[in-house]
């Protein structure tokens, strides 16, 4: 149980560094991430630290087709979450 923690935290903590990223480069006119890595590092558990990323950065939050596979990605995380932990 400790690793999934110690693993939340950097996933979440990358995501949220990959926005911040994507964002500076966006306000600088230069090469930007691609969205299929924002939303890959979203998947694999880094959907907080993105929300948290698009709250406070204020970044994605105007592009709706990358809004709704956000929270798809986040809805099928709490589902299994659910799942998972039922008992």
């Amino acid at each position: 149980m400790k690793f999934l923690f110690l693993y939340l935290f950097i996933i979440n903590y990358l995501a949220f560094s990959m926005f911040a990223y994507d964002k500076e480069q966006a306000l600088k006119n230069r090469r930007r991430v691609a969205e299929k890595n924002l939303l890959t590092l979203c998947f694999f558990g880094g959907t907080l630290g993105a929300w948290i990323a698009m709250k406070k950065l204020r970044h994605k939050i105007s592009k709706d087709a990358f809004k709704v596979k956000f929270y798809a990605i986040l809805a099928i995380q709490v589902a299994v979450f659910f799942i998972l932990f039922k008992r």
